[in-house]
């Protein structure tokens, strides 16, 4: 039951303006945390469809799974995770960063052109 007596709360104070740096800073962070979570959700996949190749085992993938575990233990899974995320992780990050540097001289153009200006990159800025 909601309390009528109280007085309504007052709307949540906007956020500080982040800094351009401060804004690299997020988006890098950002980009590293997912390609960290990918990496860590797909290498057993790939663990797996690189030792049935190797093996040419005709099992199934849950039978290779069972194998692997009782053979070299669960972290076998994660074979290979450190040079993954030594390739995922600054790529994301560049790739990222690269994306929102492009995204925003787009949709700058496109605000000059709005204002009478103009330029190539402007028509771009609706597939942003």
């Amino acid at each position: 039951m909601i309390n009528q007596d109280r007085p309504p709360s007052s709307p949540p104070r906007p956020l500080p303006a982040s800094t351009p740096r401060q804004r690299n800073m997020q988006n890098a962070a950002s980009a590293s945390v997912g390609a960290v979570v990918t990496a860590l959700f797909v290498t057993p996949f790939e663990v797996l469809k690189v030792r049935q190749q190797a093996c040419g085992s005709s099992g199934g993938m849950v039978q290779l799974g069972q194998t692997l575990v009782r053979a070299e233990g669960a972290t076998a899974f994660w074979a290979g995770l450190r040079p993954t995320l030594l390739m995922a992780v600054p790529s994301t990050v560049l790739y990222m960063g690269a994306y929102e540097h492009i995204r925003d001289a787009i949709q700058a153009a496109a605000a000059r052109r709005r204002n009478g200006g103009g330029g190539a990159l402007a028509s771009l800025a609706p597939m942003l």
